[in-house]
């Protein structure tokens, strides 16, 4: 058995469908319900740890998204706004996913 940290390799958001009077549906801000673990020894496929239940969500659509980073030792010790203060200042951050 290796001591080597794993990581999610995806994650699973969900967002919810709101009726628009002038575009007809629109999708709402996604939230993170679930993270894909990689099996052991390098066997195919993943298993899901849920944290919200799916029960729980109304309507609305899913997104199977690959993890965007893989934590190092780098990452685990820069500030968690380090990435924020790079990014253009006229940027919108709110559309980056």
């Amino acid at each position: 058995m290796s001591d080597e940290k794993t990581y999610p390799t995806h994650r699973i958001s969900f967002s919810e469908v709101n009726p628009d009077a002038r575009k007809g549906e629109q999708v709402g801000k996604p939230i993170d319900v679930a993270t894909v673990w990689p099996r052991k020894e390098g066997k195919q496929g993943g298993i899901i740890e849920w944290h919200i239940h799916p029960s729980k969500l109304g309507e609305g659509v899913f997104f199977h998204l690959e993890n965007e980073r893989q934590q190092t030792n780098e990452e685990q010790q820069a500030d968690g706004f380090d990435h924020v203060d790079q990014k253009e200042r006229g940027q919108d951050q709110g559309l980056e996913r």
